[in-house]
This record gives C-alpha cells, sequence and structure tokens, in this order.
C-alpha cells in the first residue's frame, strides 16, 4: 500500500484483498474506508490514499462483517448462478 501510495502515475491503482473478512483486522481498515481515507500503522505510520487508489474486497459472505464496515462499503453482490460458470 505504501508503494502505491508513493507511486506517481495517473493510472488507477487497485489493492485487491480476496478471502472472507475478519473483524479483528477489518476494524484496521475503517480509517481507510471513511472520509480520511488513511492508513494507521501498529507503528503510528499514516499512508494516505491517493485519489486513484481503490480496495476491492472480494468475499463469498458478511457473516463476520461489522455494521462499521458494511456501512462504509459500496456492495455488489453477483449470483453465482447469474455468472454462468460455478465460483
Amino acid at each position: 500500500m505504501r508503494d502505491l501510495a508513493n507511486n506517481t502515475s495517473l493510472g488507477p491503482k487497485w489493492i485487491v484483498l480476496d478471502g472472507d473478512i475478519d473483524p479483528m483486522w477489518i476494524e484496521s481498515l475503517n480509517t481507510v474506508m471513511d472520509d480520511n481515507k488513511v492508513l494507521t500503522l501498529a507503528s503510528n505510520e499514516r499512508i494516505p490514499l491517493t485519489p486513484s487508489m481503490r480496495l476491492l474486497f472480494e468475499i463469498s459472505h458478511l457473516k463476520t462483517a461489522t455494521p462499521a464496515t458494511v456501512s462504509r462499503a459500496g456492495i455488489l453482490f453477483l449470483n453465482p448462478g447469474d455468472l454462468g460458470w460455478a465460483p
């Protein structure tokens, strides 16, 4: 994430997180997903998201997602039957 934040190219930068959401680590991303758009590490280093950076979570369910996380995300549901292949 630090490397992408320091990258000066104008093109889009995607950070793709694939797998189930764990409340222990997703809460640390709340400030990235809210209006602050800053990741604060345990060392207190702050990494701001640039306007061209996006987070994408590819998950199979929201069972363990907290209300705080859900309220900060745009959610798109794709029915596997509509995709034409088995995920």
